[in-house]
C-alpha cells in the first residue's frame, strides 16, 4: 500500500480514538457546573429587574384608572371592602381577603383598566395570585388596593398596623380621594409578615404606587414606608 493510500484511510479503521476518558468527562461535568452556579443567579435577577420594571407599569395603570375614576366621581377613587389577597397562616388560619369582582367589574364599566393582566405581577409565583382567565374571572387578584371600606371581615383580616390607628398612626380603612396627600399609597405589591415577597431577588421587594401616579420600591419594611 503506497504511503498515499494509507493518509486516506480512516483514523477509526486503523484502531484510533478520539473518545473522552472518564477523568476528562467529569472534569467538563465539573466546569459546566460551576458555570451554572454563577450564571444562574444572575439570570435570576436579570429575569426579575424585567418583571419589577412590567409590575411597575401594571401597578401604575391601576392607579391611573383610579384617578381617571375619581375624575368622573367626584375625586372619589373606586372602593372595595378587602384588601387584596390573603394566605394560609400557621396560627391565624385561612385569610379570605379575595375575590374582588366589584373592584374588577368598577373598572371593567368605566373602561379604567381593561387589561386583566393589570392585576397581577410577573414575580408572583403562587398560582392562586398569578394572572390566568380563570383566576380574573372570578376576582381572584394578585396585588394590594387601598382605598377600603371599613368592613368587619375586613378588618379582621389585615395587618395590625393597619388595623389599630393606634399602633400604624393611620386611621385606616379608608375610602381615598385625588386630593388627599399625593404620596398615599393606591395600590402594591401584597407582603406578609415573615413570608417572602414575590420579588425575592430584592430586600423587601415591593412595589407600590401612590395618588400622584409614581411608582416605588420600599427600601426597608413596608409598614414604616406605607402611607
Amino acid at each position: 500500500m503506497s504511503k498515499k493510500q494509507q493518509q486516506l484511510i480512516p483514523a477509526w479503521s486503523s484502531g484510533a480514538t478520539n473518545a473522552f476518558t472518564l477523568v476528562e468527562l467529569l472534569i467538563t461535568i465539573a466546569i459546566i457546573s460551576l458555570l451554572l452556579a454563577i450564571v444562574m443567579p444572575a439570570f435570576g435577577r436579570a429575569r426579575d429587574q424585567a418583571n419589577l420594571v412590567i409590575c411597575k407599569t401594571r401597578l401604575r395603570n391601576i392607579c391611573i384608572g383610579s384617578l381617571m375614576y375619581a375624575d368622573d366621581n367626584r375625586s372619589r377613587l373606586p372602593v372595595d371592602d378587602m384588601l387584596g389577597p390573603g394566605y394560609t397562616h400557621a396560627l391565624n388560619g385561612l385569610w379570605t381577603d379575595n375575590p374582588h369582582t366589584s373592584l374588577i367589574n368598577t373598572f371593567s364599566r368605566g373602561q379604567y383598566i381593561e387589561l386583566p393582566e393589570n392585576y397581577y405581577c410577573p414575580s408572583q409565583k403562587e398560582p392562586r395570585y398569578s394572572y390566568s382567565p380563570e383566576n380574573f374571572s372570578t376576582g381572584q387578584i394578585g396585588y394590594f388596593y387601598f382605598s377600603v371600606e371599613n368592613n368587619p371581615k375586613f378588618n379582621g383580616s389585615i395587618s395590625t398596623f393597619l388595623r389599630w390607628p393606634e399602633i400604624g398612626k393611620i386611621k385606616y380603612p379608608r375610602r381615598l380621594c385625588s386630593s388627599m396627600h399625593p404620596r398615599t399609597w393606591v395600590v402594591s405589591d401584597m407582603w406578609f409578615s415573615g413570608q417572602l415577597t414575590c420579588h425575592r431577588w430584592f430586600e423587601k421587594g415591593i412595589n407600590y404606587a401612590m395618588l400622584d401616579s409614581s411608582v416605588q420600591m420600599v427600601d426597608r419594611q413596608p409598614k414604616k414606608e406605607f402611607r
